[in-house]
Protein backbone atom coordinates (compact mmCIF):
# COMPACT_ATOMS: atom_id res chain seq x y z
CA UNK A 1 0.00 0.00 0.00
CA UNK A 2 1.52 3.20 -1.05
CA UNK A 3 1.54 6.20 1.24
CA UNK A 4 -0.23 9.54 0.44
CA UNK A 5 1.91 12.69 0.57
CA UNK A 6 0.45 13.51 4.26
CA UNK A 7 1.42 9.37 5.13
CA UNK A 8 3.79 10.72 7.65
CA UNK A 9 0.79 11.55 9.42
CA UNK A 10 0.77 8.36 10.24
CA UNK A 11 4.14 7.83 11.55
CA UNK A 12 2.77 9.90 14.80
CA UNK A 13 -0.49 7.41 15.13
CA UNK A 14 1.02 4.18 15.13
CA UNK A 15 4.36 4.41 16.80
CA UNK A 16 2.09 6.00 19.66
CA UNK A 17 -0.74 7.22 20.09
CA UNK A 18 -0.59 10.31 22.70
CA UNK A 19 2.36 12.45 23.92
CA UNK A 20 3.37 16.05 24.97
CA UNK A 21 3.88 18.74 23.12
CA UNK A 22 7.16 18.78 20.70
CA UNK A 23 9.69 21.80 22.05
CA UNK A 24 10.00 22.89 18.17
CA UNK A 25 6.98 23.61 16.43
CA UNK A 26 4.56 23.37 18.86
CA UNK A 27 3.09 19.99 17.84
CA UNK A 28 2.44 16.62 19.56
CA UNK A 29 5.35 14.61 19.05
CA UNK A 30 5.83 12.78 15.90
CA UNK A 31 8.89 10.16 17.67
CA UNK A 32 8.09 9.50 21.19
CA UNK A 33 10.33 7.60 23.78
CA UNK A 34 11.23 3.98 22.67
CA UNK A 35 13.43 1.61 24.51
CA UNK A 36 14.71 0.26 22.12
CA UNK A 37 15.92 3.46 20.07
CA UNK A 38 17.50 4.65 23.78
CA UNK A 39 19.31 1.08 23.48
CA UNK A 40 20.75 1.68 20.10
CA UNK A 41 21.61 5.45 20.86
CA UNK A 42 23.61 3.96 23.75
CA UNK A 43 25.64 1.95 21.70
CA UNK A 44 26.86 4.68 19.13
CA UNK A 45 30.73 4.58 19.81
CA UNK A 46 32.56 7.74 20.04
CA UNK A 47 35.45 5.94 19.26
CA UNK A 48 33.77 4.41 16.24
CA UNK A 49 32.84 7.48 14.46
CA UNK A 50 35.99 8.61 15.27
CA UNK A 51 37.46 5.83 13.25
CA UNK A 52 34.98 6.15 10.32
CA UNK A 53 36.20 9.90 9.77
CA UNK A 54 39.46 9.63 10.37
CA UNK A 55 39.67 6.73 7.67
CA UNK A 56 37.56 8.55 5.24
CA UNK A 57 39.29 11.45 5.60
CA UNK A 58 43.24 9.84 4.82
CA UNK A 59 44.33 10.43 8.63
CA UNK A 60 45.36 6.36 8.29
CA UNK A 61 46.43 3.96 6.79
CA UNK A 62 43.38 1.57 5.97
CA UNK A 63 43.28 -2.31 4.49
CA UNK A 64 41.60 -2.22 1.49
CA UNK A 65 41.72 -5.15 -1.17
CA UNK A 66 44.83 -6.61 1.39
CA UNK A 67 46.62 -3.27 1.03
CA UNK A 68 47.41 -0.86 3.08
CA UNK A 69 46.31 2.58 1.46
CA UNK A 70 45.03 6.06 2.48
CA UNK A 71 42.16 7.59 1.16
CA UNK A 72 43.52 10.84 0.33
CA UNK A 73 40.83 12.41 -1.69
CA UNK A 74 36.79 11.56 -2.57
CA UNK A 75 36.51 13.29 -5.66
CA UNK A 76 33.52 11.54 -7.39
CA UNK A 77 35.67 11.15 -10.69
CA UNK A 78 38.38 9.74 -8.78
CA UNK A 79 36.42 7.58 -7.08
CA UNK A 80 35.46 5.92 -9.97
CA UNK A 81 38.61 6.34 -11.93
CA UNK A 82 41.02 3.29 -10.71
CA UNK A 83 42.79 6.40 -8.42
CA UNK A 84 44.84 4.63 -5.71
CA UNK A 85 44.48 7.63 -3.47
CA UNK A 86 40.95 7.30 -3.49
CA UNK A 87 39.30 3.91 -3.04
CA UNK A 88 36.93 4.97 -0.48
CA UNK A 89 34.04 3.41 -1.99
CA UNK A 90 35.83 -0.15 -2.18
CA UNK A 91 36.66 0.29 1.86
CA UNK A 92 33.10 1.27 2.24
CA UNK A 93 31.42 -1.86 0.53
CA UNK A 94 34.50 -4.47 2.54
CA UNK A 95 33.11 -3.21 5.67
CA UNK A 96 29.29 -3.29 4.85
CA UNK A 97 30.36 -6.89 3.86
CA UNK A 98 32.22 -7.10 7.27
CA UNK A 99 29.02 -6.39 9.21
CA UNK A 100 26.80 -9.04 6.96
CA UNK A 101 25.57 -7.22 4.50
CA UNK A 102 25.27 -9.04 1.33
CA UNK A 103 25.59 -7.79 -2.19
CA UNK A 104 22.33 -8.27 -4.25
CA UNK A 105 19.93 -8.52 -1.62
CA UNK A 106 20.73 -5.81 1.46
CA UNK A 107 23.85 -4.47 -0.32
CA UNK A 108 23.28 -2.88 -3.84
CA UNK A 109 25.14 -0.40 -6.45
CA UNK A 110 23.20 2.17 -8.00
CA UNK A 111 24.95 2.57 -11.27
CA UNK A 112 24.08 5.76 -13.51
CA UNK A 113 25.74 7.85 -15.65
CA UNK A 114 27.39 11.70 -14.52
CA UNK A 115 25.54 14.74 -16.61
CA UNK A 116 25.62 18.57 -16.58
CA UNK A 117 22.89 20.46 -16.22
CA UNK A 118 21.94 22.40 -19.06
CA UNK A 119 19.93 25.46 -19.93
CA UNK A 120 17.50 25.37 -22.68
CA UNK A 121 20.35 26.81 -24.98
CA UNK A 122 22.69 24.32 -23.98
CA UNK A 123 25.04 25.92 -21.72
CA UNK A 124 25.54 24.24 -18.58
CA UNK A 125 23.73 25.92 -16.03
CA UNK A 126 24.86 27.30 -12.62
CA UNK A 127 25.48 24.77 -9.29
CA UNK A 128 25.89 25.47 -5.57
CA UNK A 129 27.22 24.18 -2.78
CA UNK A 130 26.28 23.39 0.84
CA UNK A 131 26.37 27.17 1.62
CA UNK A 132 24.50 28.35 -1.59
CA UNK A 133 27.75 29.28 -3.40
CA UNK A 134 28.23 28.86 -6.93
CA UNK A 135 30.51 25.79 -8.14
CA UNK A 136 33.20 26.15 -10.30
CA UNK A 137 32.02 23.36 -13.07
CA UNK A 138 35.19 20.55 -13.20
CA UNK A 139 36.26 20.67 -16.85
CA UNK A 140 36.71 16.73 -16.57
CA UNK A 141 33.25 16.69 -16.39
CA UNK A 142 32.61 18.01 -19.65
CA UNK A 143 34.30 15.43 -21.23
CA UNK A 144 32.03 12.99 -23.03
CA UNK A 145 34.19 10.03 -21.89
CA UNK A 146 33.92 11.06 -18.14
CA UNK A 147 30.45 11.26 -18.74
CA UNK A 148 30.10 7.73 -20.37
CA UNK A 149 31.85 6.34 -16.97
CA UNK A 150 29.33 4.82 -14.32
CA UNK A 151 29.35 6.23 -10.91
CA UNK A 152 27.82 4.61 -8.07
CA UNK A 153 25.78 4.92 -4.79
CA UNK A 154 25.81 2.59 -2.38
CA UNK A 155 22.68 1.61 -1.12
CA UNK A 156 22.34 -0.72 2.04
CA UNK A 157 18.82 -2.07 2.73
CA UNK A 158 17.44 -3.36 5.97
CA UNK A 159 13.85 -5.42 5.25
CA UNK A 160 11.00 -4.07 7.47
CA UNK A 161 9.31 -6.50 9.37
CA UNK A 162 5.69 -4.91 10.24
CA UNK A 163 2.89 -4.28 8.61
CA UNK A 164 4.43 -1.67 6.60
CA UNK A 165 7.33 -3.19 5.15
CA UNK A 166 6.27 -1.72 2.52
CA UNK A 167 6.69 1.92 3.86
CA UNK A 168 10.62 3.49 3.23
CA UNK A 169 12.52 4.84 5.59
CA UNK A 170 15.83 6.97 3.95
CA UNK A 171 19.14 7.84 5.91
CA UNK A 172 21.44 9.39 3.36
CA UNK A 173 24.55 11.47 3.14
CA UNK A 174 26.89 12.06 0.36
CA UNK A 175 30.72 10.23 0.17
CA UNK A 176 32.68 12.41 -1.68
CA UNK A 177 34.68 15.34 -1.05
CA UNK A 178 36.39 18.54 -2.98
CA UNK A 179 39.10 21.01 -2.60
CA UNK A 180 41.25 23.30 -4.13
CA UNK A 181 43.25 20.05 -4.90
CA UNK A 182 40.02 17.96 -5.16
CA UNK A 183 42.16 15.34 -7.98
CA UNK A 184 44.59 14.35 -5.22
CA UNK A 185 43.68 16.18 -1.72
CA UNK A 186 40.39 16.36 -0.60
CA UNK A 187 40.01 15.08 3.17
CA UNK A 188 36.28 16.57 3.31
CA UNK A 189 36.17 15.45 7.03
CA UNK A 190 33.51 17.34 8.14
CA UNK A 191 31.83 17.72 4.65
CA UNK A 192 31.31 14.64 4.68
CA UNK A 193 33.32 12.34 6.63
CA UNK A 194 30.67 12.90 9.36
CA UNK A 195 27.76 11.71 7.30
CA UNK A 196 29.82 8.39 6.83
CA UNK A 197 30.43 8.12 9.83
CA UNK A 198 26.79 8.67 10.92
CA UNK A 199 25.33 6.05 8.23
CA UNK A 200 28.51 3.66 8.89
CA UNK A 201 27.15 3.38 12.50
CA UNK A 202 23.93 3.19 11.66
CA UNK A 203 24.60 -0.03 9.69
CA UNK A 204 26.88 -1.71 12.26
CA UNK A 205 23.70 -1.27 14.93
CA UNK A 206 20.66 -1.61 12.70
CA UNK A 207 21.21 -5.10 11.95
CA UNK A 208 20.48 -6.27 15.29
CA UNK A 209 17.27 -5.04 15.32
CA UNK A 210 14.09 -5.46 13.76
CA UNK A 211 11.91 -2.54 12.43
CA UNK A 212 8.01 -2.06 11.00
CA UNK A 213 9.34 -0.09 7.88
CA UNK A 214 11.94 -0.76 5.89
CA UNK A 215 15.42 1.51 6.07
CA UNK A 216 17.60 2.04 3.51
CA UNK A 217 20.88 3.91 4.18
CA UNK A 218 22.05 5.51 0.74
CA UNK A 219 25.80 6.78 0.27
CA UNK A 220 25.35 8.95 -2.36
CA UNK A 221 28.45 10.37 -4.97
CA UNK A 222 28.31 13.44 -6.86
CA UNK A 223 26.76 15.42 -4.36
CA UNK A 224 29.87 18.56 -4.81
CA UNK A 225 28.90 18.51 -8.77
CA UNK A 226 25.27 19.34 -7.91
CA UNK A 227 23.52 16.80 -6.72
CA UNK A 228 24.02 14.10 -9.11
CA UNK A 229 24.00 10.74 -7.50
CA UNK A 230 20.98 11.58 -5.08
CA UNK A 231 19.13 12.92 -8.60
CA UNK A 232 19.95 10.03 -10.59
CA UNK A 233 18.92 8.12 -7.43
CA UNK A 234 15.05 9.91 -7.70
CA UNK A 235 14.92 9.39 -11.47
CA UNK A 236 15.78 5.98 -11.58
CA UNK A 237 13.30 4.84 -8.83
CA UNK A 238 10.30 6.88 -9.53
CA UNK A 239 7.86 4.44 -7.98
CA UNK A 240 9.39 4.33 -4.99
CA UNK A 241 9.08 8.05 -4.16
CA UNK A 242 5.25 7.13 -2.83
CA UNK A 243 6.33 5.24 0.07
CA UNK A 244 9.04 7.22 1.86
CA UNK A 245 7.66 7.69 4.78
CA UNK A 246 10.92 10.43 5.35
CA UNK A 247 14.47 11.47 4.02
CA UNK A 248 17.24 12.06 6.90
CA UNK A 249 20.36 13.41 4.93
CA UNK A 250 23.19 14.45 7.08
CA UNK A 251 25.80 16.60 5.17
CA UNK A 252 28.48 18.17 7.38
CA UNK A 253 28.31 18.74 10.92
CA UNK A 254 30.40 18.42 14.32
CA UNK A 255 32.15 21.92 13.54
CA UNK A 256 31.46 24.29 16.24
CA UNK A 257 34.44 26.34 17.59
CA UNK A 258 31.95 28.20 20.32
CA UNK A 259 31.19 25.12 21.68
CA UNK A 260 27.21 25.83 21.79
CA UNK A 261 26.42 22.61 20.41
CA UNK A 262 23.97 24.09 18.33
CA UNK A 263 23.70 23.02 14.29
CA UNK A 264 20.78 23.87 11.85
CA UNK A 265 17.55 21.91 10.34
CA UNK A 266 16.88 22.77 7.43
CA UNK A 267 12.88 21.13 7.09
CA UNK A 268 11.18 23.37 4.69
CA UNK A 269 7.60 24.14 4.48
CA UNK A 270 6.40 20.77 3.71
CA UNK A 271 4.05 18.96 6.08
CA UNK A 272 5.70 15.88 5.64
CA UNK A 273 9.41 16.99 5.84
CA UNK A 274 8.39 18.86 9.25
CA UNK A 275 7.18 15.13 10.68
CA UNK A 276 10.75 14.30 9.84
CA UNK A 277 12.33 17.74 11.65
CA UNK A 278 9.59 17.35 14.44
CA UNK A 279 11.01 13.72 14.80
CA UNK A 280 14.47 14.60 15.02
CA UNK A 281 14.00 17.55 17.78
CA UNK A 282 12.02 15.08 19.73
CA UNK A 283 15.13 12.14 19.32
CA UNK A 284 17.10 15.58 20.62
CA UNK A 285 14.52 15.87 24.04
CA UNK A 286 13.91 12.65 24.32
CA UNK A 287 16.93 11.41 24.96
CA UNK A 288 18.89 13.88 26.04
CA UNK A 289 21.02 14.70 23.76
CA UNK A 290 22.40 18.20 24.78
CA UNK A 291 21.75 19.68 21.59
CA UNK A 292 20.06 23.18 20.45
CA UNK A 293 19.27 24.18 16.75
CA UNK A 294 18.36 26.40 14.33
CA UNK A 295 14.69 25.00 13.06
CA UNK A 296 14.60 26.72 9.67
CA UNK A 297 11.39 26.53 7.58
CA UNK A 298 11.08 29.42 5.10
CA UNK A 299 14.35 30.26 3.97
CA UNK A 300 16.03 26.28 4.34
CA UNK A 301 18.62 25.47 1.76
CA UNK A 302 17.98 23.41 -1.32
CA UNK A 303 21.78 23.01 -1.64
CA UNK A 304 22.40 19.28 -0.25
CA UNK A 305 20.99 15.73 -1.30
CA UNK A 306 17.93 16.07 0.45
CA UNK A 307 16.47 18.88 -2.08
CA UNK A 308 16.25 15.87 -4.87
CA UNK A 309 14.28 14.25 -2.71
CA UNK A 310 11.70 17.42 -2.13
CA UNK A 311 11.47 18.26 -5.55
CA UNK A 312 10.35 14.29 -6.22
CA UNK A 313 7.46 15.56 -3.68
CA UNK A 314 8.95 13.81 -1.18
CA UNK A 315 9.73 14.57 3.00
CA UNK A 316 13.18 14.86 3.92
CA UNK A 317 15.67 17.32 6.33
CA UNK A 318 18.84 18.67 5.97
CA UNK A 319 21.18 18.03 9.06
CA UNK A 320 24.46 20.98 8.89
CA UNK A 321 26.64 22.90 10.99
CA UNK A 322 25.58 26.57 11.55
CA UNK A 323 26.38 28.12 8.55
CA UNK A 324 23.89 30.13 8.16
CA UNK A 325 22.07 33.53 9.82
CA UNK A 326 18.95 32.91 11.56
CA UNK A 327 17.09 36.05 13.22
CA UNK A 328 15.49 33.40 15.73
CA UNK A 329 16.84 29.98 16.94
CA UNK A 330 18.74 27.78 19.14
CA UNK A 331 22.29 29.14 17.60
CA UNK A 332 20.82 32.67 18.73
CA UNK A 333 21.44 34.08 15.29
CA UNK A 334 25.26 33.70 15.33
CA UNK A 335 27.49 32.13 12.24
CA UNK A 336 29.85 29.44 13.30
CA UNK A 337 30.74 27.99 9.67
CA UNK A 338 34.00 25.49 9.30
CA UNK A 339 36.54 27.79 7.46
CA UNK A 340 37.73 24.91 6.30
CA UNK A 341 35.34 23.94 3.87
CA UNK A 342 36.21 23.13 0.89
CA UNK A 343 39.63 23.35 1.89
CA UNK A 344 42.77 20.52 2.08
CA UNK A 345 42.63 21.44 5.93
CA UNK A 346 39.45 19.88 6.04
CA UNK A 347 40.01 17.70 8.83
CA UNK A 348 39.05 15.86 12.17
CA UNK A 349 41.45 17.80 14.25
CA UNK A 350 39.29 21.15 13.86
CA UNK A 351 35.66 19.13 14.54
CA UNK A 352 34.18 18.86 17.94
CA UNK A 353 33.98 15.69 18.46
CA UNK A 354 31.35 15.46 21.26
CA UNK A 355 29.20 17.48 19.52
CA UNK A 356 29.45 15.22 16.26
CA UNK A 357 28.72 12.15 18.39
CA UNK A 358 25.70 13.58 19.77
CA UNK A 359 24.70 14.54 16.33
CA UNK A 360 25.10 11.73 14.90
CA UNK A 361 23.15 10.14 17.49
CA UNK A 362 20.17 12.15 16.73
CA UNK A 363 20.47 11.55 13.20
CA UNK A 364 20.48 7.71 13.71
CA UNK A 365 17.62 7.92 16.40
CA UNK A 366 15.26 9.61 13.93
CA UNK A 367 16.21 7.49 11.40
CA UNK A 368 15.22 4.30 13.91
CA UNK A 369 11.90 6.27 15.33
CA UNK A 370 10.53 6.80 11.97
CA UNK A 371 11.17 3.14 11.36
CA UNK A 372 9.22 2.28 14.23
CA UNK A 373 12.30 -0.08 16.23
CA UNK A 374 10.73 -3.57 16.86
CA UNK A 375 13.11 -4.44 19.25
CA UNK A 376 15.81 -6.98 19.01
CA UNK A 377 15.85 -9.43 16.40
CA UNK A 378 17.27 -12.30 18.94
CA UNK A 379 15.89 -12.19 22.97
CA UNK A 380 19.26 -13.86 23.81
CA UNK A 381 22.68 -13.90 22.08
CA UNK A 382 24.32 -17.36 21.37
CA UNK A 383 27.05 -18.80 24.30
CA UNK A 384 29.85 -21.08 22.52
CA UNK A 385 31.93 -23.45 24.27
CA UNK A 386 34.87 -25.05 22.25
CA UNK A 387 36.15 -28.98 22.47
CA UNK A 388 39.20 -30.13 21.32
CA UNK A 389 39.03 -34.16 19.73
CA UNK A 390 41.12 -35.68 18.06
CA UNK A 391 41.42 -34.59 14.80
CA UNK A 392 38.67 -31.23 15.50
CA UNK A 393 37.37 -28.83 17.56
CA UNK A 394 33.69 -29.29 18.40
CA UNK A 395 32.00 -26.22 18.80
CA UNK A 396 28.19 -26.38 21.05
CA UNK A 397 25.56 -23.52 21.74
CA UNK A 398 22.02 -23.64 22.92
CA UNK A 399 19.74 -22.82 20.10
CA UNK A 400 18.30 -19.59 19.67
CA UNK A 401 14.75 -18.80 19.42
CA UNK A 402 13.75 -17.81 16.32
CA UNK A 403 17.24 -18.19 14.55
CA UNK A 404 17.40 -19.77 10.77
CA UNK A 405 21.22 -20.32 10.28
CA UNK A 406 24.35 -19.55 12.39
CA UNK A 407 27.42 -18.02 11.18
CA UNK A 408 30.66 -19.52 12.59
CA UNK A 409 33.83 -17.13 13.04
CA UNK A 410 36.87 -18.59 14.28
CA UNK A 411 40.68 -16.60 14.84
CA UNK A 412 44.33 -17.73 15.41
CA UNK A 413 44.92 -14.03 17.00
CA UNK A 414 43.36 -14.47 20.14
CA UNK A 415 40.20 -12.69 21.58
CA UNK A 416 41.22 -9.29 20.63
CA UNK A 417 42.55 -10.19 17.19
CA UNK A 418 40.56 -10.51 13.81
CA UNK A 419 37.78 -13.05 13.31
CA UNK A 420 37.19 -14.84 9.58
CA UNK A 421 34.06 -16.24 8.94
CA UNK A 422 34.33 -20.28 8.23
CA UNK A 423 30.90 -21.66 7.90
CA UNK A 424 27.24 -21.25 8.33
CA UNK A 425 24.79 -24.17 9.60
CA UNK A 426 21.07 -24.40 10.75
CA UNK A 427 21.96 -26.81 13.96
CA UNK A 428 23.39 -25.18 17.29
CA UNK A 429 26.71 -27.60 16.33
CA UNK A 430 29.98 -27.65 14.41
CA UNK A 431 32.87 -29.22 14.32
CA UNK A 432 35.44 -27.57 12.28
CA UNK A 433 38.28 -29.88 10.90
CA UNK A 434 40.05 -27.44 9.04
CA UNK A 435 42.63 -27.02 12.24
CA UNK A 436 46.84 -27.46 12.59
CA UNK A 437 48.10 -29.68 15.81
CA UNK A 438 49.65 -27.13 18.03
CA UNK A 439 47.54 -23.80 17.49
CA UNK A 440 45.28 -22.23 19.59
CA UNK A 441 42.04 -20.96 17.94
CA UNK A 442 39.27 -18.52 19.01
CA UNK A 443 35.68 -18.98 17.79
CA UNK A 444 32.48 -17.10 18.05
CA UNK A 445 28.84 -17.97 17.05
CA UNK A 446 26.22 -15.39 15.43
CA UNK A 447 22.41 -15.99 14.85
CA UNK A 448 21.00 -14.95 11.91
CA UNK A 449 17.59 -14.66 10.00
CA UNK A 450 17.84 -16.07 6.84
CA UNK A 451 16.58 -13.42 3.64
CA UNK A 452 16.66 -10.34 5.93
CA UNK A 453 18.89 -8.61 8.09
CA UNK A 454 19.06 -9.57 11.25
CA UNK A 455 21.48 -10.50 13.76
CA UNK A 456 22.08 -11.67 17.57
CA UNK A 457 25.26 -10.01 18.67
CA UNK A 458 28.27 -12.18 18.58
CA UNK A 459 28.66 -15.03 21.17
CA UNK A 460 31.55 -15.04 23.71
CA UNK A 461 34.93 -15.69 23.00
CA UNK A 462 35.45 -19.67 23.15
CA UNK A 463 39.41 -20.43 23.05
CA UNK A 464 41.24 -23.74 22.63
CA UNK A 465 44.45 -25.16 21.99
CA UNK A 466 44.72 -28.25 19.72
CA UNK A 467 47.80 -30.10 20.76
Amino acid sequence: MKKTKLGLLLVSLVLLFSAPLSSAAGQTQTCPTNSSVAEILNQVDSAYITKWIRDFSGEDFVAIGGAQRRILTRQSLQLFNFNANALAYPYLGELLRSFGYEDGTSLADHLYTPTLKLTSEGIPSQIFDERGRPIVLIPELMDEQAQAASWKNKIVILPGHGAHADELVLMTAHMDSTSGSASTNAPGAEDNASGIAALMEAARLFRFYRFDRTIKIIFFSGEEQGLLGSEAYVDDFPAEMDNIIGVVNLDMFGYDADNDRCFELHVGTRADSNQVGTCFTDVIDNYALDLSYDYVTSGAIPYSDHASFWYAQVGAIEVLENSFYHSQGGCGGIVDENRYYHTVNDRITHMNMPVTLAIAQGGIGTTASLAGTLGRCFAADPVVSAVPQAESVLLSWDPIEGADVYRVYRGTAGCDGSFNLIAETADPVYEDRAISFGTEYVYQVQAAEEGAVCFSQLSNCAATNVP
